[in-house]
């Protein structure tokens, strides 16, 4: 009798484990919301060509939100970030002003850089700390592309706050993005690595 009893608590354990396997919110449960606070996050970009290395940021400007609708469940997860394409600076100010023009990011037509994601595939979750893939719409001069970016994220519960942190790479023709003539591929990467880290806090 008492092996049956064991069996049973084992099989309650084992059944109720991958609520809490696929969530960092550990003893959270319903709903949760956190939106960024654009000041702690950074954001960065790398151009490797033949000719020229070019490295950028965007500092404190990225904005947006997190809504978990199953806290015990995070690829339930769906959000919005933004950068304003403005705020990209080369440490060149002539360059950033090309960037913005309309042969590059065409600020004024499209003045952010958004991704826009729907879901969240799990790939690890350890304590307060997940690894997965958020998949969505990621848009540059105003041409949208499905896309899949890795994504860490950690849950602070003292504080109620997540970081998230993504790397990724961003083909400029998939976005219309030319440049000027014999730029892209010999000045510009024809692909370029970018660096997020964004901090958000419940609300």
């Amino acid at each position: 009798m008492r092996s049956f009893f064991l069996s049973v608590l084992s099989i309650a354990a084992l059944a109720a484990w991958p609520a809490h396997a696929d969530t960092p919110f550990t003893g959270k449960t319903g709903a949760l919301k956190f939106a960024s606070n654009a000041a702690d996050s950074k954001v960065s970009f790398f151009s490797d060509a033949p000719m020229e290395k070019i490295k950028g940021r965007a500092d404190g400007t990225a904005t947006g939100e997190v809504n978990v609708p199953d806290a015990t469940n995070l690829a339930t997860a769906s959000g919005r970030f933004s950068v304003p394409v403005a705020k990209i600076e080369t440490g060149n100010g002539m360059r950033d002003k090309h960037l913005q023009g309309p042969d590059w990011l065409n600020a004024s037509a499209n003045p952010n850089i958004t991704f826009e994601f729907s879901k969240v595939d799990i790939a690890k979750v350890e304590g307060n700390r997940a690894k997965g893939r958020a998949h969505g719409k990621f848009s540059v001069n105003g041409k949208a592309v499905d896309k899949d970016i890795a994504v860490d994220i950690a849950y602070a519960p003292d504080k109620n706050m997540i970081k998230v942190t993504a790397s990724f790479k961003v083909a400029l023709a998939d976005h219309a993005v030319k440049g000027s003539a014999g730029t892209v591929g010999s000045k510009v990467g024809a692909s370029i690595d970018v660096d997020v880290t964004v901090i958000c806090a419940a609300r």
